[in-house]
């Protein structure tokens, strides 16, 4: 059996408001995503579901499929950002694709994914 890596969450409040006042954002039909410089050195997540979703089954369901997105491409993400996503209606009857593609285009567009080391240093062969 696999260990699943365990990913540091935002839990108070305050750290919310911090990132809906001061972070970044991106607007995609699933989710928004707020994003900003973490205090901690390490990378967190924070997700919110409201009362919008319906019950607590869709909310819940709304967050498994963004937390699941988040474990599979936190590797490749900054260390020592505070990220919030906030799941919108249309994440329940969104295919994941869908939904996938919604969150790699708002990481992209905040510049959270980590830069390659080997893209850094790039021969020109011309010269």
């Amino acid at each position: 059996m696999v260990a699943m890596k365990k990913y540091i969450s935002l839990c108070r409040n305050s750290e919310f408001q911090r990132l809906y006042r001061k972070g970044r954002s991106a607007v995609r039909g699933t989710m928004v995503v707020y994003a900003g410089k973490g205090r901690r050195g390490m990378l967190r997540l924070g997700i919110t579901a409201g009362k919008k979703l319906g019950g607590a089954v869709c909310r819940n369901r709304a967050k498994r499929r963004i937390r699941e997105l988040f474990r599979s491409s936190a590797d490749g993400l900054k260390s020592g950002m505070d990220i919030c996503i906030v799941a919108r209606s249309r994440i329940l009857t969104a295919k994941y694709n869908m939904v996938e593609k919604d969150f790699m285009s708002a990481m992209a567009e905040l510049k959270l994914f980590a830069e390659d080391k080997s893209d850094e240093k790039t021969v020109d062969f011309n010269n």
